[in-house]
């Protein structure tokens, strides 16, 4: 943003929107809540003249995490390494921490690629877990220390 916009918007009456508070638990596991934050913070930072390398910017967003998040951005900040890192540096960490990684259908693709071998015969893992399911019901009382 050149100086000329960021002039006209801080001259204006409009203001920056208030940031919501990310918690790193239920909906912000979802990629594009948490996408949709992450721009919105970077945002607010570019609005409000903020350099997103400087300490105050850090503090900053820190003051809009609550819960995993919170814990996660002050173990950042106290950890030797990382505790002179940025803001687009600490928005990766999150993301890996609090989104799944996986997709249901790369998670079910995994698991149907799982192969068990019974009786020299290979079957699919969904035939096996069906087997293991109907002997569960057989035998309501199972557990490690029957034989």
């Amino acid at each position: 943003m050149g100086p000329t916009t960021s002039s006209v918007f801080r001259g204006s009456k409009l203001k920056a929107p208030k940031l919501e508070k990310n918690s790193g638990s239920s909906k912000w596991k979802e990629v594009a809540i948490f996408d949709n934050w992450v721009n919105d913070a970077m945002d607010i930072v570019e609005v409000g003249e903020l350099d997103p390398e400087a300490r105050q910017a850090m503090i900053w967003l820190g003051l809009h995490l609550e819960g995993e998040a919170k814990i996660l951005h002050a173990s950042y900040r106290k950890n030797p390494e990382t505790k002179n890192s940025t803001v687009p540096e600490f928005l990766k960490v999150p993301k890996r921490f609090c989104v799944p990684f996986i997709s249901d259908d790369k998670l079910w693709t995994k698991f149907q690629a799982i192969r068990q071998t019974q009786n020299g015969r290979t079957k699919p893992i969904q035939q096996v877990a069906t087997k293991i399911k109907q002997l569960q019901i057989l035998l309501p009382k199972i557990s490690n220390w029957q034989y």
